[in-house]
């Protein structure tokens, strides 16, 4: 018996006969999933049905890490997420034996151990790709069984700002060369961190004070306008340091790293604590806005396709906006 069902603009169908394994596929439209069907069903009167090899889970994810993951943008970040997954009670099991309800207890208990729910929402979205690549491209039969459960709530958007003290005192405790250059042009270009990483001097004009960015977060390209304080960072950066074409020597992960150890290395580590280098961006940002650059003026700079996005990124003080109003 084949039925069919319409799934996230998609068409699944699926067939089932009394003693066959019950198949499944899911197509653009809904003709090629009723042509898909009657040939299924023609073949398991044939007998001609023979059921697919099945992986585990913890084997799914491994050729999903090697076949996948080096294609994507975030493949460091993913590749640490389905090494987690691959730790987990269930992954011995078949991805058709994976239960939701194991998935869920999984994310419960990270989150009542303190994971962000950031972290826990990439883990699971991660997860899901994978079973909907298996379905799609492995030509697997099964249902995604991450599909059906509630993600955490997205975080709150982060208002903290950082001074120009404790940014002063942040790169005094950084044992990187390159770092205090790093956070000062952040602050002054509103950059991310992968950004600054792979700005190279081929690519940068301080006559016409532009950054060129062949490739973003976002997947498009984007010339950055710089100020006069980004212009003389990179003009003594260049006559003082040569790295080939690039202006920094560091990756990302890196920058990280060296930003997380110098906050604790300052005396108000404690009031630092929550602080990130991605933070940079956000005040950035506000300072864009509080120079009166507008809202379009601002997105050009910093990339922000949306203005939702742009505004979680925008902290101004309201005893500032006070001021204005007199």
């Amino acid at each position: 018996m084949a039925s069919i069902r319409k799934r996230n603009g998609k068409y699944q169908a699926r067939v089932v006969r009394l003693g066959s394994r019950s198949q499944a596929k899911t197509f653009l439209t809904k003709a090629d999933a009723e042509r898909w069907a009657r040939h299924a069903e023609i073949a398991m009167e044939r007998g001609n049905h023979q059921t697919k090899p099945q992986l585990t889970l913890k084997l799914a994810l491994e050729r999903y890490a090697r076949e996948v993951t080096p294609t994507k943008k975030n493949r460091r970040s993913e590749a640490y997420l389905l090494a987690a997954w691959g730790k987990a009670d269930f992954a011995c099991r078949l991805l058709h034996e994976v239960k939701s309800s194991e998935i869920a207890l999984w994310r419960d208990t990270r989150l009542a151990a303190g994971k962000a729910s950031g972290t826990v929402r990439n883990a699971l979205a991660a997860l899901s790709a994978l079973f909907r690549h298996a379905n799609q491209e492995w030509d697997i039969d099964l249902d995604n069984p991450v599909a059906k459960l509630k993600r955490p709530a997205p975080a709150r958007s982060r208002s903290r700002r950082v001074s120009d003290a404790e940014i002063a005192a942040i790169k005094a405790h950084s044992c990187s060369a390159e770092l205090p250059d790093l956070i000062d042009l952040a602050v002054a270009t509103g950059m991310r961190a992968g950004e600054l990483v792979s700005l190279r001097w081929s690519l940068i004009d301080l006559v016409a004070r532009t950054a060129h960015l062949p490739m973003t977060k976002n997947g498009d390209s984007r010339n950055v306008p710089l100020s006069s304080a980004a212009v003389e960072i990179l003009r003594r950066r260049k006559v003082s340091i040569n790295h080939f074409d690039a202006v920094f020597n560091l990756t990302t992960h890196a920058v990280s790293v060296a930003f997380r150890r110098a906050v604790k290395r300052t005396s108000w580590s404690g009031e630092l604590e929550n602080i990130r280098f991605h933070d940079l961006r956000h005040e950035a940002v506000t300072r864009l806005f509080e120079r009166g650059l507008n809202t379009m003026e601002v997105a050009a700079i910093s990339g922000h396709r949306t203005l939702a996005m742009l505004r979680r990124y925008t902290h101004l003080r309201a005893e500032d906006l006070a001021l204005k109003l007199n």
